[in-house]
């Protein structure tokens, strides 16, 4: 039987405020270690934002 949009909602609610899942279903299990390994991967790929500060002035831009 497929998980419930509520079900799955209140799994990713846990999972992305770090929470135990608490249920020994299977299924619900895999959706939780699914959503927590999403998010583990995103943390790995974080995009570096701004403007990045090098003091190296590349030769003939200096003038």
């Amino acid at each position: 039987m497929p998980l419930s949009s509520y079900r799955m909602h209140k799994i990713y609610l846990a999972a992305i405020m770090n929470y135990g899942l608490g249920s020994d279903d299977p299924e619900e299990l895999a959706y939780y270690n699914k959503l927590r390994k999403e998010m583990d991967e995103i943390e790995k790929d974080a995009v570096k934002k701004g403007i990045p500060l090098t003091w190296d002035i590349p030769d003939g831009m200096d003038k």
